[in-house]
C-alpha cells in the first residue's frame, strides 16, 4: 500500500511547487512567427541580400524575410536568382531552395515583414563597362 501512495505524494508535490512560481515563469511562450508563402515565384520582382545569411524579396508590394540553414557563400554577388521548389509545386515557402550562382541555398524560414528591408541589405554592385 505505501508502494502506491508515494507516486501520488510525489505528483502532489510537484504541483504544489508549480504553483509557487511566480506568474511570468507560468505562461505559455510567445506564439512563433507564421511562416509565409508567396503563391507563385513569378511574383517575386526584387530582392536583397544581407550578407550570406538572409534574403529579402519582393513579391507585389509586400517583402519577405528569407534565412537559409547554412549561409549561402554566392549571393551578395549573385545579380539574379532562382528558385527550385518541391515538384508540381511554384509556391516559394521554407521548403524552397535559392540558387544564387551555381549554388543552393536551402531556405530555413520565411516570413512576412512590414515595410522595406533594412539599410544593410543590398543588391550586388553592377560591373563597370
Amino acid at each position: 500500500m505505501t508502494r502506491l501512495i508515494r507516486p501520488f505524494a510525489a505528483a502532489a508535490l510537484a504541483v504544489a511547487s508549480l504553483s509557487a512560481l511566480p506568474a511570468a515563469a507560468q505562461e505559455p511562450r510567445a506564439r512563433a512567427v507564421k511562416e509565409a508563402r508567396i503563391p507563385f515565384a513569378s511574383m517575386v520582382s526584387d530582392y536583397r541580400a544581407e550578407e550570406r545569411d538572409v534574403i529579402y524579396l519582393r513579391a507585389g508590394r509586400d517583402w519577405y524575410r528569407g534565412t537559409f540553414m547554412a549561409p549561402c557563400q554566392e549571393l551578395p554577388w549573385a545579380w539574379n536568382i532562382r528558385f527550385e521548389n518541391s515538384p508540381g509545386i511554384d509556391a516559394i515557402d521554407r521548403f524552397s531552395t535559392v540558387i544564387a550562382r551555381g549554388e543552393r541555398c536551402r531556405l530555413n524560414s520565411l516570413i512576412k515583414i512590414d515595410g522595406q528591408p533594412p539599410a544593410k541589405a543590398k543588391k550586388p554592385a553592377r560591373k563597370k563597362d
